[in-house]
């Protein structure tokens, strides 16, 4: 729960993706001699989260005392006079719990705004320290008041997400609802680290159903740390890392190696999502895949290149063209071309770039991708090789607007778009269709909320109909349940058995 607060703080107040306190320089709480505020512009409720370090006895009857280095201070002012207030401390040691909340007290409160202040009576302080009463100030909007050993704290009042975020964890009284821990729901025994050894060497990849990871790096670590918490709230699409996802049948993987600063000063390719940087660079990435192929030499993988954050577009073209065309690495990549073989592939990977990098690719590039949920404008787009010959790419990546209406019909829709194609044509349409999405706020419990619907769509569809589907881009690919952000929800994602209807759908009479 501490890192929803510092993430939350972080994308709707800073937005500046960097935890500030909310500790005032003010030398009093309030300056201001005019009217003070009225009762509705008070209603609602006022928080603030900062750094405090210091330890409590626990309030549950033991005489157990918890470190904290994190406390929220929460007034709600719920009528024109009274009101409730909560302190909470945190832990980010995951040896102790996460939550423990109403150690220094928690209550109701009477209030009187005037003269620009607010004095506030405590009337129930389970054996507070804290005075019985004190003031707080409110100026241009703010509420000024004092916190932890006296730090000086200036309030927001809480929009409609924080507002969810804090009435969960007030719901939690101290953590002790149970939860939902992500190890306990990755497969176990699943291993189809060499699906692709039954497929025919004369088979087309075009002519695959191949199960594929969205944002594949997403389960590896966040860097920095600080980042971390924000971007595990917004940024997490996978469960499970890089090596596992081969190791239960992941074949294409969608890469973002933006050009970012690096810790030190520098900049490096590293694996992202947007701004959110994971801990595996670039290199290390295929290096993963490198190994993987060298150990089960039948299987190939596709990788899929996108970005969203890079800036610096020439530096960031040098830099990935001098990567995949060095000695290390070249040798792992093939050239496209429309009528690609599974012999021609094994032990390989199939680069396709949505932006340009080199005069020539090393693999293709793709055009006309849309995220259109018209099912004509998706089979607008084209691949082209190093030869420059162009193949048709339809891709169905409907995505990110207000609701999810029409999602899962546009990917039944290019399910059977794609069943229906002539593989015998000199260069048959390759086919990209994503499950995947976020709809509304961009969060990581929004792209399960919408693989709970599609995942589960997509693999009804594939149980009950043959023909090749293309590449089938999944949040959470393996994992049946995917906990929350904050581990106390748990989504039925479907993701272990769309994998494995993917893969069946090769084998199918």
């Amino acid at each position: 729960m501490i890192r929803m607060f510092i993430a939350l703080l972080t994308f709707g107040v800073a937005m500046t993706m960097l935890f500030t306190s909310c500790s005032s320089n003010e030398d009093s709480p309030a300056t201001s001699t005019e009217k003070g505020p009225t009762a509705d512009e008070l209603k609602g409720t006022w928080y603030c989260a900062y750094e405090a370090t210091g330890s409590a006895k626990r309030e549950d009857g033991s005489d157990a005392t918890v470190n904290y280095n994190l406390v929220v201070d929460i007034y709600r002012f719920e009528s024109s006079t009274e009101g409730s207030f909560f302190r909470c401390f945190f832990n980010d040691d995951e040896e102790s719990p996460i939550l423990i909340q109403g150690i220094l007290g928690y209550g109701s409160f009477t209030y009187s705004p005037s003269n620009g202040k607010i004095s506030i009576a405590l009337t129930n302080n389970f054996n507070q320290e804290y005075p019985q009463t004190w003031e707080i100030g409110y100026a241009e909007n703010t509420l000024l008041a004092k916190g932890v050993d006296g730090q000086k704290l200036e309030l927001v009042m809480a929009d409609n997400e924080m507002e969810s975020a804090i009435n969960s964890m007030l719901e939690q009284n101290g953590g002790d609802t149970e939860k939902y821990v992500v190890d306990n729901y990755k497969p176990k025994g699943v291993d189809h680290s060499q699906w692709m050894k039954q497929l025919a060497d004369t088979r087309l990849v075009a002519d695959l159903s191949l199960p594929a990871s969205h944002d594949a790096v997403t389960a590896e670590g966040w860097t920095p740390e600080l980042m971390g918490i924000f971007s595990e709230m917004i940024a997490k699409t996978q469960d499970l890392t890089i090596n596992e996802q081969l190791k239960i049948g992941m074949r294409v993987f969608d890469l973002r190696p933006e050009y970012l600063p690096s810790p030190g000063g520098n900049y490096e390719l590293r694996c992202s999502h947007g701004i959110s940087q994971t801990k595996l660079l670039v290199s290390d990435f295929f290096v993963l895949l490198k190994q993987f192929l060298a150990t089960n030499p039948t299987e190939f993988c596709i990788v899929t290149i996108d970005l969203s954050a890079t800036s610096k577009m020439k530096e960031w073209a040098e830099e990935f063209n001098a990567l995949i065309s060095s000695d290390q690495f070249r040798s792992l990549f093939v050239d496209f071309k429309p009528r690609l073989t599974v012999g021609e592939m094994r032990g390989h990977v199939l680069l396709l770039s949505k932006k340009i990098y080199a005069e020539k690719p090393i693999g293709g590039y793709c055009y006309n991708w849309t995220d259109d949920i018209e099912l004509e404008k998706q089979m607008k787009g084209h691949i082209t090789g190093a030869d420059g010959v162009e193949t048709p790419l339809w891709v169905q990546d409907f995505w990110g607007k207000a609701t999810r209406e029409g999602k899962d019909d546009a990917v039944v829709r290019m399910l059977e778009a794609a069943a229906k194609r002539d593989m015998n044509a000199e260069k048959p349409a390759w086919v990209i269709n994503f499950p995947s999405a976020y709809f509304g706020t961009p969060l990581s419990d929004s792209y399960r909320e919408n693989a709970v619907s599609a995942n589960k769509v997509t693999s009804d569809w594939l149980n009950t109909h043959n023909g090749s589907v293309g590449i089938i881009f999944m949040d959470f690919g393996g994992m049946d349940k995917s906990p929350s952000y904050t581990g106390y929800q748990l989504y039925e994602t479907g993701g272990m058995q769309l994998v494995d209807m993917v893969i069946k759908q090769n084998f199918k009479q």
